[in-house]
């Protein structure tokens, strides 16, 4: 991957399970001393493959990058950086509730950024002959993004409304086989469980 397909990952990642937040630090210049606000890039995940991608692939975009922190504990990691989290919002905004298929990225592009999106909230149903890929948020115009991408490659999905208590999100659902093989032939996935129910899921098809 280059550079910008990179980004348009970790863009993925920190939309689905991460944000930007603002972090304040000192700055002393003689006699002075000035608070700055500064931005800083989150994302949390409890698979080890998918944490160590993001920071494998942020110290890629940004080799010269001198802040950057993994606590595998916590599942989290950290990155303070200006520039990086600007390239991030240019792709498009990353939080939970208002996040943006990032415009202007080639097909390729597109793929891995539904990839990524779907390792973190993406999930496989194989149960009681019930088989299919589903993608949650509460952002029901990012689904719908996702929903047209997905059929600009001949993938067929439908979007549900998801009711748990007192609050409402959205799911989006790829079914049947075909859809499936298209699925994990063009997209796919990169969490290695996700991976194996896809193809068993697929596998189950008499």
């Amino acid at each position: 991957m280059n550079k910008k397909d990179l980004l348009v990952k970790v863009h993925a990642y920190v939309s689905s399970d991460g944000g930007i937040y603002i972090w304040k630090c000192k700055e002393i210049r003689g006699n002075n001393v000035r608070i700055r606000k500064k931005l800083r890039v989150k994302f949390w995940n409890k698979e080890d493959k998918l944490m160590n991608d993001f920071v494998v692939s942020v110290k890629r975009i940004y080799p010269h990058l001198k802040y950057i922190r993994e606590d595998k504990k916590k599942f989290d990691a950290e990155v303070r950086s200006q520039i990086f989290s600007k390239d991030l919002l240019k792709l498009g905004k990353v939080s939970t509730k208002s996040w943006e298929f990032p415009k202007d990225i080639n097909t390729k592009q597109k793929k891995i950024w539904i990839r990524a999106f779907a390792d973190c909230d993406g999930t496989v149903n194989d149960y009681n002959y019930t088989r299919y890929v589903a993608i949650d948020s509460i952002n029901l115009n990012g689904l719908k993004q996702i929903s047209l991408i997905l059929d600009e490659v001949g993938i067929s999905s439908r979007i549900i409304e998801v009711r748990y208590k007192d609050k409402v999100s959205y799911r989006l659902k790829i079914s049947r086989q075909d859809n499936l093989l298209k699925y994990e032939d063009l997209i796919g996935f990169n969490h290695p469980l996700k991976k194996r129910k896809l193809r068993e899921a697929i596998s189950s098809y008499q």
